[in-house]
């Protein structure tokens, strides 16, 4: 009986053309207009070489040192503070500098000279650069002036010393874009309330002809309950793991080595969508249209408040209201993705995972007290 039903299920589900729009067509339309929207934005905020134009003058050819100070702070190499553009005039300069090839100038002279268009970080990089250089240069024409038999003084100015060490958290590189990802499979997960309001609906006998069949089935009506909600969860936890792979493996986006466990997630945020519409379609006597207003409406709710619609709203919910972020099941969903993404230990991941699983126990439990009451005074 479990494999007749289950299958019946399971094909009855991929038969709904509306339910499966929303859990997997919607999310998929929905990941690649993120993906054409934000593929940039990490780039956005990745330092470069700075294009900086440097005139070529007498002064710049006087000076040495200069010109070995911008030799070495500029180049082809990726990691070259300055992308240095060589002019033989002001006018030229001028001329770059308001077409916006280079972010300034700079000028060399008894105090080198820099000129900007606008204030933005390449400028004040560029102004610390300069201040930093006139600083040492100040520094050691005082000391051979003041004191040269102590030039090596001069050594000791010249080295970069630092007192801290960077050390990374994780292997995986920090990112503004992948959390939107995160909250739209979040968004996925809850959509997995459609399938268990729908699988609900049609055991209740006064929703669904459907539902009086079942009631008269001489089976016990738990099992087919669990039977039918099996059959959702299967198929809408098929939808999750097709979103997931279509972000991975045709979008490209990077979540990570932890495969495994993001299934885990997407299995457990799964079963506490399943788990929410059902209860929402067995606990009030409303219509099936407005169950499913109430049910979008929470979805998206708690979609919002997990990131999807502005990023970092998570993070704001959780400083200002956090037994609300606690309670928010899209939050914990996006903080396990994140927990999985920027910790190398489970500890707070496996909280987040206790913690949905508790809230799908907990609906299942009174979505089954719930149907266990229901009589039926003629079907």
């Amino acid at each position: 009986m479990f494999w007749n039903i289950y299958g019946k299920r399971i094909r009855g589900t991929l038969r709904d053309k509306d339910t499966l729009i929303w859990t997997w067509i919607f999310p998929i339309v929905l990941s690649t207009l993120f993906y054409f929207a934000f593929s940039s934005l990490d780039k956005e905020y990745t330092l470069s070489s700075i294009p900086t134009a440097v005139v070529m003058d007498e002064a710049y050819e006087a000076d040495a040192m200069f010109q070995e100070v911008i030799g070495a702070v500029s180049g082809e190499e990726e990691d070259a503070l300055l992308a240095v553009t060589f002019v033989n005039t002001v006018e030229e300069a001028d001329t770059l500098l308001e077409t916006g090839e280079v972010e300034g100038y700079i000028q060399a002279g008894e105090v080198p000279r820099l000129v900007l268009k606008e204030n933005g970080l390449n400028q004040t990089i560029l102004k610390s650069f300069l201040d930093q250089y006139i600083q040492k240069y100040s520094s050691i024409e005082t000391i051979h002036r003041e004191d040269p038999d102590h030039m090596e003084a001069v050594t000791a100015l010249l080295q970069q010393e630092s007192f801290t060490e960077e050390v990374s958290l994780t292997g995986n590189p920090p990112s503004n874009v992948v959390g939107y990802y995160y909250a739209l499979l979040a968004m996925v997960c809850m959509y997995g309330g459609f399938q268990g309001m729908r699988t609900v609906s049609k055991l209740q006998a006064n929703l669904s002809p459907v539902g009086a069949r079942q009631t008269m089935s001489p089976a016990g009506r738990f099992r087919l309950v669990i039977y039918d909600l099996l059959g959702g969860i299967t198929v809408h936890f098929g939808c999750v793991i097709l979103v997931l792979a279509y972000m991975t493996l045709i979008l490209g986006v990077n979540f990570g080595s932890k495969t495994g466990a993001m299934v885990l997630t997407c299995l457990v945020g799964s079963l506490m969508g399943v788990a929410f519409g059902a209860l929402v379609c067995v606990s009030s006597r409303l219509k099936e249209a407005a169950k499913t207003a109430v049910l979008t409406s929470v979805t998206m709710c708690c979609c919002f408040m997990g990131g999807l619609m502005v990023g970092g709203m998570n993070y704001i919910i959780a400083q200002n209201l956090p037994v609300l972020s606690w309670l928010n099941p899209a939050a914990r969903i996006v903080d396990s993705f994140y927990c999985l993404y920027y910790y190398n230990d489970y500890e707070r991941y496996l909280l987040n995972i206790g913690i949905l699983g508790a809230m799908a126990v907990v609906m299942f439990f009174i979505t089954g007290i719930f149907i266990r009451r229901q009589r039926y005074e003629s079907i």
